[in-house]
């Protein structure tokens, strides 16, 4: 009896090192794709323009922007359409990486649970940028505007005079200049 109960146990351990041998093998194949996928990452670039080609926006994999050029119709635009489009264009690069990300994981390991994991990650932090409403600046359509319309919400302030003091001079009759500039 005890040499079955010995053979048995002996076959559970076999099997039970058959288990952790495939586990660390399992675990260095995964370790070795996704390695290799991380460095295929840290080498993204990416470059998008706007519409109408004013900016263009370069970002590296972390999102961070690595350049950014301007075409002589910035100048053109009003600020607030500056950076409007430049803020669409950065994020639009931006979600470029989360899309070229989830390409190189789904590639390197399309049946990982961490694939799915990190895809997702990668798109929350990179959420693509809302559609321009047509009339805003990021819209690739020009704005017009009518003759004497009122472009922003800020009233205009009017042009104030500085209040006059009065003089304090030796003579308090308005009428004589005496010793007064003529200016004051």
């Amino acid at each position: 009896m005890s040499t079955y109960r010995m053979s048995l146990d002996g076959a559970a351990a076999d099997d039970t090192m058959r288990q952790i041998d495939d586990a660390v093998e399992l675990a260095v194949r995964r370790h070795e794709v996704f390695t290799e996928a991380n460095r295929q990452i840290d080498g993204i670039t990416v470059t998008r323009r706007s519409p109408d080609g004013a900016v263009e926006v370069t970002v590296g994999s972390n999102g961070n922007v690595l350049n950014v050029r301007c075409t002589e119709m910035v100048r053109t635009m009003p600020p607030h359409q500056v950076a409007t489009t430049l803020q669409h264009v950065l994020q639009a690069a931006q979600a470029g990486v989360a899309s070229r990300v989830a390409e190189i994981l789904r590639a390197a390991a399309p049946d990982d649970p961490l694939t799915g994991h990190l895809v997702a990650k990668a798109h929350n932090a990179f959420p693509p940028p809302p559609p321009p409403t047509p009339g805003s600046p990021a819209d690739s359509r020009q704005r017009q505007m009518a003759i004497g319309a009122i472009e922003s919400d800020d009233a205009v302030q009017p042009y104030r005079t500085a209040r006059r003091r009065p003089s304090r001079g030796r003579n308090q009759n308005p009428d004589d200049w005496t010793g007064r500039s003529i200016l004051s």
